[in-house]
């Protein structure tokens, strides 16, 4: 902590006889501002060799690293250089505890002070004490290396404080106005501190140890709501009925608080108390005739809304103060596939443990218990889809006050859904395949081959699919459009694809439920041809109805060509577009060439699913023969 002085021994020894030993520490503890010291004998010694660490911390050595000190010894085998054998500490320095925390209740506040200086508070790294509040005790023992409240079910209610009491005492102070009459708190204080960045803004954030504990029962000097529940679920004639427990005579102090005395109660619809109406007054002339704690609110819309009640509390016409909202519980509920989530709220002072679910099925006239949660949520399901379910949930709560009732017993309004299919089925796996997928195809029919999986079989969530759908674009890029709806059923996996004259193209595929809700796409599997364009080195142009054209072997999946032909010169004798070519050996002119060989370049387009794809290029001899 800083402030204390870190002090141990350091002992070396060396068991090989007659060598002597060096002790030396390095680290950042030697070199900071009030650096530490390793004290003791210089130089080589003869062992056991003991020396001193000793180091006066101070607040300016705070931080979230850990300091390291390496101590190192060495022998002098060597005359100054020997053996050496190193030991590394880590030394963390943390801000210590505020001390002399003490609390002042009063109506609706409790006034927080504790000592003043703190040890550290003039370090310009200092930021000011956070303040850290829980309802209930947390009596941990303080671990001198764990800084901060994490994990220790407190809540910060403020940062950099540096109030003065204002009381003239000098002690630091916080008033704390968000506390509820009769709550027990307990609250815990921290130092902060940071460093500033090259940009000059805070950085290196730590927190101090935490101070003691201390904790206060607020008086129960206001009405203390205790229950809200919903007795009769309604869009227009729905009841509500309020209760809230006395203020006790002792803490409210009746002498300075004379009779008569009015409980006012307000409404309003939602959750927070947010558009308070006044709706009940209750006056008692007398603190024991102050009894009348039972209202019940009618003609309410409880199936749409929840609604808030807060009572507040007058002594002989002065306005004594305002007891915490409490809210109904309110249920919401979502139907969907076989199932009905049910989830729940409500703003209440007390802590409601537990939640029971109520359910009544269908055909059933009376609700029955279905579980207990603790959780604000519930999901029912395996329900049966297009019948109709109704539900309820029963808080049990408890402000854990003597003379207060437990268990709190509270009902939200009467809910009912029907469950319907909305989820779609899961996606397919597609596979495409077609002939073009062998080694070296030699016949290729214009087939895609397209096969998937059955969602009822592959995923959990699926057991409904009725039909697919199947969808083909020309290429990625082009949009896809609905080529066949498959109805035989989940196990209907397979379909042919004939385009006619290609293969390439793109496919996904989707399920559909009875509902007709579709899945999301499947994989999208794109297909490309397998093209194969080869042509002859001669050709006899003699009209004896063998090889009288130059023309290519048997082709496939070709859109078009660029060919032309050239005669030894560089000429340009014919030129054509049409994949067959079918030239008969003449000229542009149309007059008869001479034998001989000829010169062709030949781009080929390809049917394929990119159309901006290079073409493939074809260069070669021809051999003309005319023969007899």
């Amino acid at each position: 902590i800083a402030g204390e002085v870190v002090n141990f021994e350091v002992v070396a020894n060396d068991l090989d006889v007659g060598q002597k030993v060096i002790v030396t520490a390095t680290g950042g503890p030697l070199i900071v501002q009030s650096p530490a010291q390793l004290l003791g004998s210089t130089g080589y010694q003869i062992p056991l060799t003991s020396n001193q660490f000793v180091w006066q911390t101070n607040c300016d050595h705070i931080r979230r690293q850990p300091y390291q000190v390496v101590l190192k010894a060495q022998d002098d085998f060597q005359n100054t250089s020997g053996a050496v054998d190193l030991k590394i500490v880590l030394i963390t320095v943390v801000g210590p505890p505020p001390e002399d925390v003490q609390l002042t209740a009063a109506s609706g506040t409790v006034a927080v002070t504790w000592e003043n200086p703190y040890t550290c508070d003039t370090l310009n790294r200092f930021d000011g004490f956070s303040i850290w509040r829980r309802e209930g005790s947390n009596p941990f023992l303080i671990d001198t290396c764990e800084v901060g409240l994490a994990g220790k079910g407190y809540t910060k209610i403020a940062d950099n404080v540096l109030n003065v009491a204002p009381d003239g005492s000098g002690r630091y102070y916080y008033l704390d106005t968000e506390v509820e009459s009769a709550k027990f708190y307990c609250y815990r204080i921290l130092g902060n501190f940071s460093d500033l960045n090259t940009a000059g803004l805070p950085a290196n954030f730590v927190e101090s140890l935490a101070s003691d504990e201390i904790c206060v029962q607020l008086n129960r000097d206001l009405p203390l709501i205790t229950n809200v529940t919903v007795d009769v679920t309604s869009a227009v004639a729905g009841e509500m009925e309020i209760r809230w427990s006395k203020p006790i005579s002792g803490d409210l102090d009746t002498i300075q608080n004379p009779p008569p005395y009015q409980y006012v109660l307000y409404r309003s619809p939602d959750f927070e108390s947010a558009t308070p109406t006044q709706i009940g007054t209750f006056t008692a002339n007398s603190y024991w005739e102050a009894n009348d704690t039972i209202f019940v609110d009618t003609n309410l819309d409880t199936e749409g809304t929840p609604y808030s009640y807060e009572v507040e509390f007058i002594s002989n016409g002065n306005i004594l103060g305002t007891g915490q909202e409490a809210s109904s519980v309110y249920l919401t509920l979502l139907s969907t596939d076989q199932l009905n989530i049910l989830s729940w709220n409500e703003n209440v002072g007390w802590e409601n443990i537990q939640y029971e679910v109520y359910e009544k099925p269908p055909g059933q006239a009376n609700f029955t218990l279905k579980t207990t949660v603790s959780e604000q949520t519930y999901r029912d399901d395996n329900l049966t889809n297009g019948l109709e379910y109704c539900y309820y949930i029963r808080s049990i709560g408890e402000y854990n006050i003597p003379g207060i009732a437990d268990p709190l017993l509270n009902l939200s309004q009467q809910v009912c859904g029907i469950p319907i299919d909305t989820v779609p089925p899961c996606p397919p796996m597609l596979t495409v395949t077609n002939d073009c997928d062998a080694i070296e195809p030699t016949f290729v029919d214009f087939i895609n081959n397209l096969s998937w999986t059955n969602p009822n079989e592959t995923c959990t969530k699926t057991n409904d699919v009725f039909q697919y759908n199947v969808y083909y674009a020309e290429n990625p890029s082009a949009t896809f459009t609905v080529i066949e709806t498959l109805n035989g059923g989940a196990t209907d996996t397979l379909y042919n694809h004939n385009l006619g004259f290609t293969v390439a193209g793109c496919y996904y595929v989707t399920a559909l439920d009875t509902i007709g809700n579709e899945s999301l796409p499947s994989n999208i599997v794109c297909k490309d041809n397998c093209p194969d364009y080869r042509l002859p080195n001669v050709f006899t142009p003699n009209n004896d109805g063998a090889n009288d054209l130059f023309k290519p072997f048997p082709y496939r999946f070709v859109d078009r060509i660029e060919i032309q032909i050239f005669n030894r010169w560089g000429g340009l004798v014919f030129e054509s577009t049409d994949p067959e070519i079918d030239w008969d050996g003449t000229n542009i002119s149309g007059e008869d060439l001479g034998e001989g060989a000829y010169f062709y370049q030949c781009k080929v387009y390809e049917l394929l699913n990119s159309p901006d794809a290079a073409p493939i290029v074809l260069e070669g001899y021809i051999q003309l023969i005319r023969g007899k």
